[in-house]
């Protein structure tokens, strides 16, 4: 009887300890799991929140239907995560209705509004991120094999026109500033870059109207250059000029952006 009592009591001890064992592995993978699905809820709202922004950053009319029903499901997506992961959270729910007034509203566009020139240096700086950034999504979409390459290849190349567009303005900008300050030979350099630019992209003739004019601005910017410089010019303006000049030697002009 002796022997009995202490079997069992040895029997109740290993199953006791397995128990614990047992329990403290059910405990540590369930903390496991809770911190896995802060971490997901936390990486889908910080996904939720860039395409958020990528559709209500850009200008008023900027980006074609396409594209901002593109965005526009992306988001609708990782709303619907979230609401997996957190199906009673009030602010997903309402997130997701709202958007989805939003998707109908871009739906039912007319048409696709005319593209407005920005004029804007900071705008111009934070429309070329913008479009970096949705080129990626791009990307990975693909990679997903969420777009098929048709699909990526028609939304790149709307994005790679909109980074054109976009880097005119901004050679643009730059040259109307130059020439208002007396910088002619840089507002010529300007001009050169937007003649390039718009030459190159010009194989339907769209840009041949806009191209005669900036060459004949460039030339007349031309002769103020050469009169400003043979007739001594000014002095704080040459020097700023081969400061650009030598700073642009230095540099990659073909940089690995979308836009160039």
């Amino acid at each position: 009887m002796s022997d009995m009592t202490t079997t069992t009591i040895i029997i109740a001890v290993l199953a006791s300890l397995f128990v614990l064992v047992a329990v403290t592995f059910t405990l540590q993978q369930i903390e496991k799991t809770n911190r896995d699905r802060k971490a997901l809820v936390a990486g889908l709202k910080n996904q939720t929140r860039n395409f958020s922004y990528l559709l209500e950053g850009f200008p008023d009319g900027f980006l074609s239907r396409d594209l901002k029903l593109l965005v526009g499901q992306c988001l609708h997506d990782g709303l619907d995560q979230l609401l997996r992961l957190e199906p009673r959270n009030a602010q997903h729910q309402e997130e997701k209705r709202q958007l989805e007034d939003k998707l109908a509203q871009i739906r039912n566009q007319a048409g696709e509004a005319p593209y407005q020139p920005l004029a804007d240096a900071a705008q111009i700086q934070e429309v070329q991120k913008l479009l970096n950034s949705l080129f990626n999504v791009v990307q990975r979409l693909l990679q997903n094999k969420r777009l098929n390459a048709s699909q990526a290849d028609q939304y790149g190349r709307q994005i790679k026109r909109l980074a054109t567009r976009v880097a005119l303005d901004a050679h643009l900008n730059n040259a109307q500033q130059a020439s208002s300050a007396g910088k002619f030979r840089l507002a010529v350099h300007h001009y050169g870059l937007v003649i390039e630019k718009m030459t190159k992209n010009n194989k339907d003739g769209s840009y041949s109207a806009q191209i005669a004019a900036y060459e004949q601005r460039r030339a007349e910017l031309e002769a103020l250059a050469s009169q400003q410089e043979n007739g001594g010019g000014d002095a704080e303006v040459k020097g700023e000029w081969k400061e650009f000049d030598e700073q642009q030697k230095d540099e990659n002009w073909k940089k690995k952006a979308i836009y160039d």
